[in-house]
């Protein structure tokens, strides 16, 4: 029997791969005769150019803002500080309402599954309705570990962003619901199934048995437009060939994605950057550099001899994937870990920048080649510098094509359709 299958990707403060994820499942189950939709909380440009229904959720319903402002370096130590902070579900009554919105949308819909990706009010919605829940996830979303997103802290998580703790609204929303106490905000996301985009031996141990159901790992999971990617093509040249992308948009400055294209100027190489939404009208661009939008990362990883990007999770993956090397300039902290694990740790790349938290819950941060930083993000010749070493040593290339051949058998590997269908037969919904 086809299912029915309704998709909520997190979309508090951007972040391309949570939808992107959740396109890759959605296709998947589409082509196998299910039914998909998605909820409005991602980013809904991606799912309609990919040619899915998006269901609006009530006016009222809390959403994200179209603009805010962003420091240069996000310190998120774990899961419930991006709720806290991010999404401000330290208030109640903005949890309770999405959790209502979220629970309209369900009823609305009346799927016999629900998808979630870092979504914790819809997984809640859906336990509330009797549903179960696929979560997609990184490692990180669903560990028992402390700080999870950010291992080297010293500190507490609130002494980095003192916002007032999410838990007790959870807790008390999660009993209201009748779906029992909540003891940490990772618990949320855990579903009947868990999917976890990536290799089991990228991540570090998750630190404990799964809170319910079962985990696996999927190899990489990332989305590609569907639609004809506008602006320059990639350009042909002999000289050696670096594919630029810093994410999304939502989180990158003006003088971080100017840094990398001073740093690119005058230098031997052909220069290819997905600038993704990111407004680069006031951008001063190289001559050897292009500057292309939103352009999906298959063609640019197969063009590239050397990628620089900012350790988020899609594209760290499709990178190893496509077996590039990379440099790696973070802007928070679950992509510096991204960064020293699966790029610096596998040796793969190098990372540009890493932190150090201080016993006062500040940060330092330290450039790989010009050493301890007061600048707000990488400067140019540390940016260069990284360039050119992965460029001129082949060991990196070596070490991203070997995890690339074991990324691919893992896709090769997993059955998504299979996956997802088994939370209906697999485990019960609970707490």
């Amino acid at each position: 029997m086809n299912e029915r299958v309704l998709f909520f990707p997190w979309g508090w403060g951007g972040g391309a791969a949570y939808t992107g994820r959740c396109l890759v499942l959605a296709a998947a189950l589409a082509r196998a005769g299910d039914e998909v939709a998605f909820a409005d909380c991602g980013l809904s440009l991606m799912v309609r150019e990919a040619g899915l229904p998006v269901l609006d959720s009530d006016p009222e319903a809390p959403r994200p803002r179209d603009n805010h402002p962003v420091p240069p370096y996000l310190p998120f130590a774990d899961v419930e500080r991006v709720f806290a902070v991010a999404a401000t579900y330290h208030r109640v009554e903005r949890v309770r309402a999405r959790v209502v919105a979220d629970a309209r949308l369900i009823e609305r819909y009346r799927p016999s599954v629900v998808v979630v990706d870092m979504c914790p009010t819809a997984a809640l919605a859906a336990r509330a309705a009797g549903i179960p829940v696929v979560s997609l996830a990184d490692g990180d979303f669903v560990t028992h570990r402390d700080n999870g997103w950010m291992p080297w802290s010293t500190v507490a998580p609130r002494d980095l962003l003192p916002h007032p703790s999410s838990m007790p609204v959870w807790d008390a929303v999660s009993r209201e619901l009748g779906l029992g106490p909540v003891e940490r905000a990772e618990h949320l996301l855990w579903g009947e199934v868990t999917l976890i985009s990536g290799h089991p031996d990228l991540e570090p141990p998750l630190g404990g048995p799964p809170v319910r159901g079962d985990v696996h790992f999927t190899g990489p999971m990332y989305w590609n437009p569907t639609r004809p990617v506008e602006g320059p093509p990639l350009p042909e040249s002999d000289l050696p060939r670096v594919y630029v992308t810093i994410g999304s948009g939502g989180t990158v400055g003006r003088q971080a994605m100017q840094n990398i294209l001073d740093a690119c100027a005058s230098q031997p190489w052909a220069v290819y950057v997905s600038s993704g939404l990111t407004n680069t009208s006031d951008l001063t661009v190289p001559s050897n550099v292009t500057v292309a939008g939103f352009t999906g990362l298959d063609k640019p990883l197969a063009w590239a001899d050397v990628v620089l990007h900012h350790g988020g999770s899609a594209t760290t993956l499709a990178t190893l994937a496509h077996g590039k090397p990379a440099v790696v300039v973070p802007f928070m902290s679950e992509q510096e870990m991204n960064g020293r694990q699966m790029v610096e740790g596998t040796g793969a790349g190098v990372l540009l920048r890493t932190s150090t938290t201080t016993p006062g819950g500040r940060l330092a941060f330290t450039d790989k080649y010009s050493g301890p930083s007061a600048q707000p993000c990488a400067g140019i010749e540390d940016v260069r510098h990284g360039v050119a070493e992965v460029l001129g040593e082949r060991s990196f290339a070596g070490a991203a094509k070997r995890w690339g051949e074991r990324l691919r058998q893992q896709e090769r590997d997993t059955d998504l359709v299979e996956l997802a269908h088994s939370v209906l037969t697999t485990s019960g919904v609970g707490a």
